[in-house]
């Protein structure tokens, strides 16, 4: 099934650092509730473009940013904007897993203690069990919640970076390359994941993995040099996109 309702909306959004620059009028729509999948070779803007969207680009000295990205039809680079309060409503798993080294409880409580989301403690043990159900880690690791989060195996790691993010209740999870670090069983545990979640959040995933996108999204869109090419249901992209190029890179002529 797919939404069509815009949770996202970027219009001509270029992004330079220094001289070079990295995206180049990039206009691209996400819709709520989604898994919208960022293919294209390395290097080609991917992940450039979702720092944009939690404004991560901003503790980069020489990065300018223009264009315009809408969260919900708010424009998220105004001066004005509350860049923590931005944050909270967007989680971010990188492409390694990087859990705090603290216990596994403290990596799950650490957002919503900093964003004061639990008036006691029982209400910060309920947020943090539904966190690591939600990231299905729960039965994994609910009699080990004080052992440090990075005694665990890398696939349980990044379930637990999931809960992390989703602990302060965002409306988007941004994924680097979520899997890339991952054996194929984790892999597959974090896929079923991301098709659970997507009923809550919107998720946007950049991923080399060709049949990842296919598996985990419903739209697709494919980034060559810096630019946007072609972005259309994940089922338009791979059996008859519209553009030669996204037709040679997914058959595997170049990248």
């Amino acid at each position: 099934m797919i939404n069509n309702k815009v949770k996202i909306k970027t219009t001509n959004l270029n992004v330079y650092y220094g001289d070079k620059q990295a995206l180049n009028d990039v206009n691209l729509e996400i819709h709520s509730k989604e898994v919208t999948a960022l293919i294209g070779p390395s290097g080609c803007g991917k992940s450039t473009y979702i720092r944009c969207i939690n404004r991560m680009n901003d503790v980069i000295d020489i990065c300018r940013v223009t264009g315009s990205i809408e969260i919900d039809g708010n424009e998220i680079n105004k001066k004005e904007i509350d860049v923590v309060s931005l944050r909270e409503k967007i989680g971010m798993v990188f492409q390694k897993p990087n859990p705090f080294p603290k216990s596994i409880y403290d990596n799950v409580s650490y957002g919503p203690n900093i964003h004061g989301l639990a008036e006691n403690k029982v209400k910060m043990d309920e947020i943090v069990e539904t966190s690591l159900k939600k990231a299905a880690l729960w039965n994994e690791v609910k009699d080990r919640l004080n052992e440090p989060g990075t005694s665990l195996s890398g696939g349980q790691q990044q379930r637990l970076c999931i809960a992390r993010a989703i602990s302060v209740n965002p409306e988007v999870i941004l994924m680097d390359e979520p899997c890339s670090a991952l054996d194929p069983i984790a892999t597959a545990k974090i896929e079923e994941l991301m098709d659970e979640l997507k009923k809550s959040y919107t998720i946007v995933i950049v991923t080399h993995s060709m049949s990842q996108a296919v598996r985990v999204s419903q739209r697709t869109g494919f980034f060559h040099l810096g630019k946007l090419i072609e972005v259309d249901t994940t089922e338009k992209i791979f059996k008859n996109p519209n553009n030669k190029m996204t037709q040679d890179y997914i058959t595997g002529r170049f990248g």
